[in-house]
């Protein structure tokens, strides 16, 4: 009775993991072509304009791109790779961005040895760009990043221009994202957003230990 009852707890460990695994490959899959469409339309915006910053732009997707491709598959990154990415992307936005004086990315602390889970950040700047442009075309997006050991702390703020928010449904990306987070980091992290003064705010903390 022993022996069937700890196959069953055995099998039943299994079957979570699968689902769990089912579930992450599910969702990055998701947030790959989110991420292409909205690079491809901040490229064709450029190429409309007759911009002469289209093929830096066309560059710097395609080492997005070739992060994406070969590395973010693997179950962890290092962090100083992701932080290259997202330094990328916000390269490929301030090209897209006429007004782009208030786009701002700071990073601060030591990055060693630290190991993230690849694309988890994306989203929620890629939510920030989304909507984070005035009726005007101004934009108003910070980024801050600050590394203490294992310790990471993101927070991301933007105006919220384009369309009302709502802190519970903002649109596939942040889904996505915390689902990633409580499948991935199930203790180690907290999440906060918020909207405050017409501004919409996400506040992470993740606690990066393997």
């Amino acid at each position: 009775m022993y022996s069937e009852w700890d196959k069953n707890i055995q099998l039943q460990k299994e079957i979570e993991s699968q689902k769990s695994s089912a579930e992450l490959h599910f969702l990055k899959n998701q947030l790959s072509p989110h991420f292409l469409f909205n690079s491809l339309n901040s490229i064709y915006s450029l190429t409309s304009k007759k911009s002469n910053d289209a093929p830096e732009a066309v560059i710097t997707l395609s080492e997005l791109m070739r992060y994406m491709l070969y590395q973010a598959d693997n179950d962890f990154v290092k962090l100083s790779d992701e932080l290259d990415y997202i330094q990328n992307y916000l390269k490929l936005q301030r090209l897209r961005i006429a007004r782009n004086q208030d786009v701002t990315l700071n990073i601060r602390g030591s990055v060693l040895q630290q190991k993230i889970r690849p694309l988890l950040l994306i989203s929620f700047i890629e939510n920030a760009f989304k909507y984070g442009t005035d009726f005007k075309g101004n934009t108003f997006v910070c980024i801050e990043i600050n590394i203490n050991g294992n310790d990471l702390d993101f927070k991301s703020i933007n105006l919220i221009g384009n369309r009302k928010q709502d802190p519970e449904n903002s649109g596939i990306g942040l889904q996505n994202t915390k689902e990633r987070l409580q499948l991935l980091y199930p203790n180690q992290h907290k999440l906060e957003i918020k909207e405050v003064s017409n501004q919409f705010i996400v506040h992470l903390n993740l606690n990066l230990t393997v």
